[in-house]
């Protein structure tokens, strides 16, 4: 009993919440001053029981839990018989003692390496674990020759753990001696879980590396850096071991869902942050070695290639424009492989040359042997995707020089449509080249441009036009989850509440014609064409009237399927791109949009309505004979949102929140004075204060971009010395709810569940503090009077002491941080 309170106690001061740091803290303080009788007391019991299990057991989960208390000095455990029983456990890899003993202990050593991070108050302990650790070499050694896994994972996670209490020391001291605290030979440990066949254990060391990158990427010598290259190199070779397909999937594609596809997604992330320590150029020369390592082995097999390519298109992206060292001879190698080659190398190889686009913009007399072995893997259906994607990536970079490649392009849709499996990948494959093509014909002469944006547009718009004679609930369904997620800037602005059902029987196999019966595959391949328009279009648009077409066809959709929410929400997006692409040049299009939108969305409140009408603003609220319409847009769109919002409305359409204050926002940063004149703006304004607690990332965060552009235009107003009806209204609307903005923003830093809402919450509260400093301080203490503080969490001390310290400071993250404080007063 006394074992299971003294294991308790420690665990429900951390737990249990509402308690208040104050209290919280009391409690710490009190089971601190234990620490003595405690460890004399687990002494006696370890001494008595030593052959017990059960008991160890116990007595080991006493102090892990105590461990967790930072009030508790642990010199006296440091010096105890308790912390050599406990490493003695971990060290035996014999059958007798129980594996859950076993991982118990683990835990204990654990908990001791998060409290020797702060090496200052716990040197002692600091000394005794690592030595402890250090001794566990031996019996990681044993048991990978035993292969007892259990015990294997448990030291390899404390060597892991242990790197990551000390890696500062590690980086900033550089200490060669072994017997340091923190010393490079800390790396051995890495390097020893890493060598181990089994992927598990260096996948629990991937973390650790990413903080040593981030504390030795502070400095910018690289001599020093160079210090830490050779355990870099190795860890490196040791992922290339471990991303090695096996030999047996000679004929099969690797499944990125799988367990063995997720760590290599997973490898990827772990080369990307340690290739700096090494340089690209360097990662890049070690694999080509592997390669011609296996062009000149008799027997090398096909999988050692594949991750040598593998790790190289993991880094491949931070390699410099201009070099030359290595990556044409890779590229030679490639374009050696046969077509009959295993299907993983072919995909490996594929996407090390789509990865390659920035680095072609350079070395463009490379492209045309490369587009040349690519081609001949395009209209196979395992390979077709990753084909599209080259060509979409190296369009990107290189338009002018793929403009020959255009016919065959376009060609290779077709061919692609005749397909009768893997109809989805097909379609992705499709929709990338439709991009790669609208990127060439944006860089041709107006005549050979008109022409090729009719031959990919053609068959989008009839297809769309020919679904207006179907019955509209047919089409409920997307094609595929890919065309759901159009990539690049065309995923912007999915509206999750908008989301229908599954589609029903969907197979990845299905052929592309029975896809292509469904409205949503060509209104998604639409998005594709715009997703690649210059940031800055041409002043003339020489196939404005296919764009017409593809506008017309979208609004004729819309109309038809003004009923089905997804295929709505596709539809707009669409639309919104074309708008986006064009610019200010898509001015004849905003009529009949706005029209449709009007005449809709009383009937069908779809959020991307509200989405597209913020962009609409965007290109066009500052001109002013624009405003008018745009603003009785903007009171048919609000009137009939705000029925939605009532209640708990905001929590359950928090897409709907997120748009209609994206447009406010819009609004007030095209519009201002007009925008503030009208009674919607208040309208507007109050409902976003009433939302401010609204806890949904997305949403809170629109809430918070309008408040805050508010505040901004008005402070920019006062800088200027510039007044009109608009700044006089807004003036008086913030000062109407400053003391709202204030207590709900001020709830948000303490309460919310997001860190990035607290962010943008202090910052609101600093934004009103500046708006009218006079009242400041009278606004926050009103705010802080209004928390729960019932029982007594805060003292009245601690609070006056957060307001005077928040009315000083001039920067959000120093609010932040004396709301952070606070909140911990509360929770």
């Amino acid at each position: 009993m006394t074992l299971t309170l003294l294991q308790v106690f420690p665990e429900e001061v951390e737990q249990i919440r509402g308690v208040g740091e104050n209290r919280r803290h009391a409690i710490r303080n009190e089971l601190a001053a234990c620490e003595q009788p405690m460890i004399t007391f687990l002494s006696h019991v370890l001494e008595k029981f030593h052959s017990n299990a059960d008991v160890l057991k116990r007595v080991f989960k006493c102090l892990e839990s105590n461990l967790q208390n930072h009030q508790m000095r642990t010199d006296h455990f440091a010096a105890s018989p308790l912390i050599s029983m406990i490493f003695h456990v971990i060290a035996s890899i014999d059958p007798i003692i129980p594996s859950c003993l076993h991982e118990t202990a683990t835990n204990c050593i654990v908990q001791a390496l998060y409290r020797v991070e702060d090496l200052e108050m716990h040197r002692k302990l600091a000394e005794v674990v690592h030595r402890g650790v250090i001794s566990l070499v031996s019996a990681f050694e044993k048991a990978q020759q035993v292969e007892d896994f259990d015990r294997l994972q448990n030291i390899a996670r404390i060597f892991v753990e242990m790197v990551e209490s000390f890696y500062v020391q590690i980086v900033n001291e550089a200490n060669p001696d072994p017997a340091a605290i923190g010393s490079l030979a800390c790396f051995e440990l890495l390097l020893l879980v890493a060598k181990h066949h089994d992927w598990a254990l260096i996948e629990m060391s991937f973390n650790v590396w990413y903080r040593i990158t981030e504390e030795l990427f502070k400095y910018d010598d690289d001599q020093y850096i160079g210090r830490f290259r050779p355990y870099a190199e190795k860890f490196i070779q040791c992922l290339y071991e471990h991303c090695k397909l096996d030999a047996d999937d000679v004929d099969d594609l690797l499944d990125e869902t799988s367990e063995f596809g997720e760590f290599r997604l997973k490898a990827v992330e772990a080369l990307r942050d340690v290739v700096f320590i090494v340089n690209s150029d360097k990662c890049i020369q070690m694999m080509h070695q592997k390669l011609i390592e296996c062009c000149h082995k008799p027997n090398a097999s096909w999988e050692e290639s594949e991750s040598a390519l593998f790790v190289m298109s993991a880094v491949v992206q931070n390699l410099l424009p201009e070099s030359d060292t290595n990556m044409p001879e890779v590229l030679q190698l490639i374009c050696s492989l046969p077509v009959q080659s295993p299907p993983a190398l072919i995909a490996t190889s594929l996407s090390l040359i789509s990865d390659l686009n920035d680095w072609f913009e350079q070395h463009s007399n490379l492209l045309e042997p490369v587009v040349r072995w690519t081609l001949q893997f395009a209209t196979d259906t395992r390979y077709a995707s990753h084909v599209a994607l080259c060509f979409d990536r190296i369009t990107s970079k290189c338009a002018v020089q793929m403009t020959p490649l255009l016919p065959q392009l376009l060609t290779l849709i077709g061919v692609l449509e005749q397909t009768t499996t893997n109809g989805a990948k097909v379609e992705e494959a499709i929709c990338s080249l439709t991009r790669a093509i609208s990127m060439i014909a944006s860089k041709l002469p107006a005549h050979e441009a008109k022409i090729a944006m009719e031959q990919l547009c053609e068959p989008i718009v009839r297809n769309l036009l020919r679904f207006q004679a179907t019955d509209a609930t047919d089409a409920t369904f997307a094609a595929s989850s890919t065309n759901n997620n159009t990539a690049g800037a065309g995923a912007a602005g999915a509206n999750k509440e908008n989301e229908g059902a599954p589609p029903r029987g969907s197979k990845a196999n299905e052929a592309w014609a029975s896809l292509a019966t469904r409205p949503m595959l060509w209104i998604d391949r639409c998005a594709y064409v715009w997703t690649s328009g210059s940031k800055q279009p041409p002043a003339e648009i020489p196939w404005f009237t296919v764009i017409q077409q593809c506008i017309d066809a979208l609004l004729k959709s819309t109309r038809k399927f003004e009923g089905t929410p997804r295929l709505i929400e596709h539809s707009i997006r669409s639309c919104r791109l074309i708008f986006r692409a064009l610019g200010a040049q898509s001015m004849p299009f905003v009529e009949p949009v706005v029209t449709m939108m009007i005449e809709t969305y009383p009937k069908h409140r779809h959020s991307s309505y509200l989405y597209l009408a913020s962009v609409i603003v965007d290109e066009y609220g500052q001109l002013d004979k624009m405003r008018p319409g745009l603003l009785q847009m903007l009171d048919t769109l609000a009137r009939h949102t705000f029925p939605l919002l009532v209640g708990q409305g905001a929590i359950n359409h928090p897409d709907t929140v997120d748009d209609l204050f994206r447009l406010a926002q819009r609004f007030t940063m095209r519009a201002t004075s007009i925008f503030f004149t009208d009674p919607v703006s208040e309208l507007l304004f109050i409902c976003a204060v009433l939302n401010i607690r609204l806890d949904h990332p997305d949403a809170n965060r629109s809430v918070n971009k309008f408040i805050m552009e508010v505040l901004e235009q008005l402070a920019t107003a006062k800088k200027a010395s510039y007044t009109d009806a608009g700044v006089t209204a807004a003036q008086t609307l913030v000062n109407r709810n400053a003391q709202s903005i204030v207590t709900n923003a001020l709830s948000m830093c303490l309460f919310s569940h997001s860190g990035q809402i607290r962010r943008e919450m202090a910052d609101v509260v600093l934004q009103v503090g500046r708006n009218d400093p006079s009242k400041y301080k009278q606004i926050l203490t009103q705010a802080v009077a209004a928390l729960p503080n019932d029982p007594v969490k805060a003292t009245p001390q601690q609070l006056t002491e957060f307001v005077e310290a928040v009315c000083k400071e001039r920067e959000r993250h120093a609010v932040f941080n004396h709301t952070r404080d606070l909140a911990k007063l509360f929770i």
